[in-house]
Formats: C-alpha cells, structure tokens, sequence
C-alpha cells in the first residue's frame, strides 16, 4: 500500500478515491483536504471519467477532523475543508461512497453530498459536533432532515450519538448494507461501474434534474454554517471541549 493518505485510481470510467490512513482512522488532515479536493477537481475535468467512488482503507472510513492538525490550521471560507465540501456538492458527476467502520463528523456530512452510499454492517455513524461545542456543517442543518427526516436530523444533531448501520438503513442515510467491508466495497465497484456504462450526458444531466436547483443554495448554506463554526471555535465551551478531548489522547 502506497504511503500517500489520499490514493487515486482510474477504474475504467470510474475514479477511485481512496482515504489511506488507517492508523489514523483516516482522519483529515488540512493536507489531506487538499488532495481530496485536487482529485474531485481532476475526476471532474477528465472525460474519460462518469463516476467518483470515495472509499477507504482499513477498518474505518473516517474518524473525521484530526483535532490537533485543525486546530493549527485558520479555518475559514478558503480553507480546504470548506471548499472540499463545496466541491462535492457542485459537482456534477454522480458520487458514491463505500463506508465501514466509523464515520464521525465530516465523514457523515460528507456522504450528504454523494448520490448513492453504501456501507458494511460495522458501520457507525455519528455527528458530535454540539459535544464539541460546535454547530453542524457542510450543509448538514438542511440537507440532514430532508434526506432523514426532520425527527431523525433533529435527534442524531442534539445528542451526537451514535448511528448504527440499520438504523441508517432505515433513515435513508445510506442506500445498502452488506455484511462486511470487502464485500462492500466489491459491491460498491461493481455497481458504480454498471452505471457508468450509461453515456455521461445522460448521467450528468440526470443528475441535474434530482438536484434540480439545489446547488447554488446548499453551497450558500455551507458557507453560512462555516462562518457559524468559525466563530463557534473561538468560544470557552468549544476551547473546553476541545481540550478535554486531546488530554485524552
């Protein structure tokens, strides 16, 4: 396995994007961020490419922000993570993630952005952010209950638990469970590929019509939320939760 913490391959038609660092539970660093929105950028403008797949390695598909690298990073409207986020929701080729393990924070938000999610039976979801003293972000104070339902968004906000994956099921967070992750993750090549056998003009503009005119407001309401969490980070509750969490480490 290549040392690089975000891999790229072309599968056929289909542009692999790999989260590589599970002794990290793959969680994102600014670094990171960076490639990840270089290889969205390149999956976008390459031709020959009609579908993203966004998977990991290792036992995790994301443990989200690496606390200690974002809090030595300015966060704020041209930060990486932002325009990540606002990448994958103007982007107009179909994505798919493949998910096992835990997926917290971003990990979660992220998969609000991709058309088709499927995840293995180990999956563990959770948005902790108002356990962080922070606010939801990449869109996810909308974009959360018109996909889940306002009940489920309400709770799974509030609280910050955990979300196993047949509750995900059910709540229409992802779209399949399989059994374990390789087969996931066979699954998730399998049908990816299968799509992208159809014609990209058909593809991108089926895409436009389930969006519809969603774009330009979701990308207005992640900024909104940023600049909500940018402030939210500079208060005692957030400074205290943030503190607690890394005296842990």
């Amino acid at each position: 396995m290549s040392n690089a913490q975000i891999l790229t391959e072309q599968l056929d038609s289909v542009y692999q994007i790999t989260i590589n660092r599970p002794d990290k539970m793959n969680a994102l660093t600014d670094a990171m961020y960076g490639e990840l929105l270089a290889g969205l950028r390149e999956a976008s403008e390459l031709s020959s490419i009609k579908v993203i797949l966004i998977c990991s390695s290792g036992a995790h598909f994301s443990a989200g922000n690496d606390l200690a690298d974002f809090l030595q990073t300015e966060f704020n409207l041209e930060s990486h993570v932002v325009q990540f986020l606002i990448t994958l929701a103007k982007l107009e080729k179909p994505i798919i993630a493949a998910v096992n393990g835990a997926a917290v924070g971003i990990g979660t938000t992220m998969l609000l952005h991709c058309d088709m999610v499927f995840a293995a039976a180990d999956s563990k979801f959770s948005l902790p952010f108002i356990k962080l003293g922070l606010t939801p972000e990449g869109g996810s104070s909308r974009l959360l209950a018109q996909r889940c339902g306002v009940a489920k968004a309400n709770d799974w906000l509030y609280s910050g638990r955990n979300i196993l994956a047949d509750e995900a099921l059910s709540s229409g967070l992802v779209n399949q469970v399989f059994s374990d992750a390789p087969a996931m993750l066979a699954k998730s090549i399998e049908y990816a590929q299968k799509i992208a056998s159809n014609s990209l003009d058909s593809l991108v503009a089926t895409k436009q019509v389930l969006k519809g005119d969603d774009r330009e407001s979701t990308v207005a309401l992640i900024k909104k939320e940023a600049q909500i969490f940018a402030e939210r980070l500079q208060t005692p509750a957030a400074k205290a939760a943030f503190q607690a969490f890394l005296s842990r480490k």
